[in-house]
């Protein structure tokens, strides 16, 4: 290296330490497994859609794209959409706010609640483990994080988290319900005696009902029993609900939003950046809850009838345990195999799951393809028997 690349070094590092918040040290980007596999059942995706659609349902996408002109800026508000998503949830348009994912929704969410309280940094309270944005966000916007471990069922601990609301007074409880990545829902009771601590503190908790995966949850068996975080929100205004298209077929989109009171909405939209969802992404989304609405119920329902049977098949191998599946997704326990050896073995047979180091005997596995599922049980099987990939 130059003398010249040297003193650059120095100095950018030295620009780093003087100017990015300290929180940052402690995060790193997030980056998936780029190896090319035949079987990726690691990010929580639906399978592929199109191959699902038939001819007239791949014309109207194809019309609904074709229709968009590169050269403008997207509509700002986002209005075909915006009133897409408000008839298909029964919602006012003034109670949304839409973002690139969940992702910026969380961080439109956090970036407007940011003040402390008491002359302390804003908090935000948060099961461990599940969704890691909650916590990358927050600390990113400055926040202190208060986790609180789930029951030994894998269900959010009640008098856990009304103490640390109790004690913190946060800004903000996340609630991802079915969680990420237990897959399973929260007990409904719950929940409900959560949402009124956080309205008792003074100022009170937004806590944000988080149902990404919330249509595979309403499958046969929903134990909400049809209740979803959009009757919380009519029972308790600060409460805040989060949906997205990514995981029923449509992550490409980046389409997420937040139902939330049209007043705090109102602040929320304050801080989203302008034109911030991209025209293509605006339509595409627009046209699947408009006309291809039974296309994508058709696909959910075929991952929900994949998810039965794989589960089906998995009580029938030695050494695995699960509990509730109401995502699209399973959490497996493994005895005697590490979640991180296990995903290697299973990444040399062409299948690529993800392990989490916190919890090292689990994997997390993305419900496929009849074929893909197959292919994972067969590579799992072949793991546990000890055989050579």
């Amino acid at each position: 290296m130059s003398d010249a690349a040297v003193r650059a070094v120095r100095a950018v590092r030295a620009l780093i330490a003087a100017r990015t918040p300290p929180a940052l040290a402690e995060l790193s980007p997030y980056v998936p497994d780029p190896t090319p596999v035949p079987v990726r059942l690691d990010a929580n995706e639906a399978p592929a859609l199109l191959p699902t659609l038939d001819e007239a349902e791949r014309a109207c996408l194809a019309e609904a794209l074709s229709a968009v002109e590169p050269a403008r800026y997207p509509d700002v508000r986002a209005t075909a959409l915006r009133a897409a998503i408000a008839g298909k949830i029964g919602a006012s348009g003034d109670s949304l706010v839409i973002g690139v994912g969940s992702d910026e929704v969380i961080a439109i969410l956090l970036a407007a609640l940011g003040r402390g309280v008491d002359g302390k940094p804003a908090t935000i309270v948060v099961p461990a483990p599940t969704f890691v944005m909650y916590r990358i966000s927050a600390r990113v916007h400055g926040y202190d994080v208060v986790t609180v471990p789930l029951d030994a069922d894998w269900d959010v601990d009640e008098q856990g988290t009304i103490d640390a609301i109790r004690a913190h007074r946060p800004a903000v409880v996340f609630l991802a319900t079915p969680n990420n990545p237990t897959s399973g829902a929260y007990d409904l009771g719950r929940v409900r005696r959560i949402v009124e601590a956080a309205a008792r503190v003074d100022p009170p908790s937004v806590v944000v009902v988080d149902e990404a995966y919330l249509p595979f949850r309403l499958a046969e068996g929903d134990p909400w029993r049809g209740v979803t975080g959009l009757d919380l929100l009519a029972e308790s205004s600060h409460v805040v609900v989060l949906r997205t298209l990514s995981k029923i077929g449509l992550a490409a989109l980046r389409v997420g939003w937040a139902v939330a009171h049209p007043l705090l909405a109102a602040e929320l939209e304050k801080v989203r950046l302008p034109y911030n969802l991209p025209t293509f992404s605006q339509a595409a989304a627009a046209c699947a809850l408009g006309p291809l609405a039974p296309a994508i119920d058709r696909h959910v329902a075929n991952v929900c009838e994949q998810r039965a049977r794989l589960l089906s098949e998995l009580r029938r191998v030695d050494r695995v345990r699960f509990g509730r599946a109401d995502a699209n997704f399973v959490w497996l326990g493994l005895e005697g195999l590490g979640g991180a050896e296990a995903t290697s073995a299973l990444k040399a047979r062409g299948v690529l799951v993800r392990n989490f180091p916190a919890h090292p005997d689990r994997i997390r596995v993305s419900v496929g393809t009849r074929a893909e599922c197959d292919r994972f049980l067969e590579a799992l099987r072949d793991t546990l028997a000890g055989g050579r990939a």
